[in-house]
């Protein structure tokens, strides 16, 4: 027995030396596309960036792209498996949601302000807004401000008009983060693909850039996030449990994408527990990405996987969408999407630890 004992204290040594991995360095990074909208209809989309390519399709307004390149003016977008170039002039592009989503706080000498097409004094106004109302700033350009309004519409006003100030879109200001132990287990890796995309894409590739994300913003917050791995590797099941235990997490968050071929159709985010014990936290995350990324919601449920079933710490699985269904597969892949995932899973364990 006493041997036996000292052999499995070699084993967990060697264990702890060699899997556990730190967070990677915030200049590790992987760029995904940018969203946009189609503002008009019938936009030519070219073969190059200019009026002198040929057209070879054209695209409806309010169509959602990926924004793939830029060259000057010109965007080459990305949408139903069909690439080309459209004059930048057409293209919405998506604000992204930062780690502190910035929030436009008025405060007007007069009654009223100006909101202008451009970011010139000249421009047309489109309306005008009274003071002590708040917009979200979704853009900058020297002394202006790009602000949103409630319907999705868009304009500038003067930032001498203004004041601007950060809002964390969080009641409670504490951080309640900082300190905690967060495991962020991206699901499968090396020879487990996890789940194949509508476009051949892997599943193991996009829940590497999600758990990258949210450690690195956790690590910002003070808290303390082990990563399972950082790079396309095979963990089993019983490792990533593991990790867990050893570290003593205050959480641990499992991130998976969903697939149902038979049904490309379906669409949205589920999160799991095992133990009820593990409902609160399940429940507090999956309220707040819901918010901050639109999805549908297919519920908080009982899960049987053996990540949070073996799992002694706070544990919760999440399905972030369908990789199955082209639409939503091309939104999970946008640097947008995975800014608004990892801010609500953030804003859960804040929640979840007040």
């Amino acid at each position: 027995m006493k041997k036996r004992m000292i052999l499995l204290s070699l084993v967990i040594i060697v264990f702890l030396s060699t899997v556990f991995q730190p967070v990677p360095s915030s200049r590790e990074s992987h760029v995904y596309a940018e969203e946009g909208i189609i503002t008009t209809d019938d936009l030519n989309i070219r073969s190059g960036p200019g009026l002198d390519y040929d057209v070879i399709g054209q695209a409806s307004q309010n169509t959602s792209v990926q924004i793939l390149e830029k060259s000057g003016d010109w965007f080459k977008v990305q949408f139903q498996n069909f690439a080309g170039w459209v004059s930048g002039d057409y293209v919405r592009q998506s604000p992204e949601q930062s780690q502190s989503l910035e929030t436009l706080h008025i405060s007007v000498k007069d009654t009223e302000i100006a909101v202008h097409t451009k970011a010139s004094i000249t421009s047309p106004t489109i309306k005008k807004i009274s003071s002590g109302q708040t917009y979200p700033i979704t853009d900058e350009k020297k002394n202006w401000y790009q602000i949103q309004f409630t319907n999705g519409d868009r304009g500038w006003v003067a930032k001498w008009l203004v004041d601007s100030s950060t809002d964390r879109q969080d009641e409670d200001q504490t951080n309640t983060l900082k300190g905690k132990v967060i495991v962020v287990d991206a699901g499968h890796g090396g020879a487990d693909t996890g789940t194949i995309s509508a476009s051949g894409d892997y599943e193991k590739l996009v829940t590497t850039v999600t758990a990258r994300t949210l450690a690195s913003k956790l690590e910002t917050m003070g808290a303390r996030p082990v990563l399972t791995r950082t790079t396309d590797t095979f963990q089993p099941l019983e490792n990533r449990v593991a990790h867990a235990q050893a570290y003593q997490a205050d959480a641990f968050i499992s991130i998976h994408y969903n697939s149902s071929p038979q049904f490309p159709s379906v669409n949205g985010i589920g999160t799991y527990y095992y133990h009820d014990r593990q409902k609160p936290l399940a429940a507090s995350i999956h309220q707040e990405v819901l918010k901050t990324t639109g999805s549908n919601n297919r519920k908080v449920k009982f899960g049987n996987y053996m990540v949070i079933r073996e799992n002694q710490r706070p544990a919760v699985l999440i399905e972030l969408g369908f990789l199955s269904n082209q639409r939503e597969e091309a939104k999970v892949n946008t640097r947008s999407f995975q800014e608004k995932a990892t801010n609500g899973i953030i804003r859960g364990l804040r929640k979840y630890f007040r």
